[in-house]
């Protein structure tokens, strides 16, 4: 009795195989690279840093004013109401 499973062909063989990967050009990556200016990226990221800390300052204003409100609220609360005459 034949066995009813084919058995591969060298050439199946080498193509499942693991491959290796292709070589990396290194100087092209550092071609690529290089192209980046680092004192613009350092520009923008001071730019984006000052954006962020001006919305922060906004933030914590509006939270001083809060504060302030909640606080008057407050000390109007502790205060005892005037009688009225009777």
């Amino acid at each position: 009795m034949t066995d009813p499973t084919p058995e591969p062909s060298p050439e199946a063989e080498g193509q499942n195989s693991s491959q290796t990967p292709p070589s990396v050009d290194q100087e092209a990556i550092f071609r690529a690279i290089s192209g980046i200016d680092l004192n613009t990226i350092e520009a923008d990221i001071e730019s984006s840093f000052g954006a962020r800390l001006a919305e922060l300052d906004k933030m914590l204003e509006g939270l001083d004013d809060l504060v302030n409100k909640i606080e008057g609220d407050l000390q109007n609360l502790d205060q005892p109401k005037p009688e009225s005459p009777e």
